[in-house]
């Protein structure tokens, strides 16, 4: 699982950058202020396990919200609201998982193939 420790400098990242959003501090030093946060992110992606595919997963997840927030052409407020959504999955709140796809037993996958046209002529 992700480690306490980051899931607090997340927190504290969000707590700066919601309190320089909130006096009109400039874009940039609001992503400096969450920069701190992402580069920690990084050193326990890479010093986690390929084995522990959940955390990996948390991680990776996290870390694409946070590149997020290092566009150029975003607001204070939208960058916050992504160092959030960041924050929250890492704090065990997991994105929507991908629909499984299932074969149902029973109708027509226990059927035999129906005949075609050419041996329901001959009678098969």
């Amino acid at each position: 699982m992700v480690s306490p420790e980051l899931v607090r400098c997340g927190q504290q990242a969000l707590a700066a950058v919601a309190r320089e959003a909130a006096t009109g501090a400039p874009l940039v030093k609001c992503q400096l202020l969450a920069s701190g946060f992402y580069e920690a992110l990084k050193h326990e992606l890479a010093q986690t396990v390929p084995a522990d595919v959940a955390a990996r997963d948390a991680l990776m997840a996290a870390a694409v919200q946070c590149l997020r927030t290092a566009r150029a052409a975003i607001s204070p407020t939208a960058m916050l609201e992504e160092l959030e959504r960041a924050v929250i999955m890492l704090e065990g709140h997991r994105p929507t998982p991908r629909p499984l796809l299932r074969v149902i037993e029973g109708g027509r996958s226990c059927k035999p193939p129906l005949a075609t046209p050419a041996q329901h002529l001959r009678g098969v």
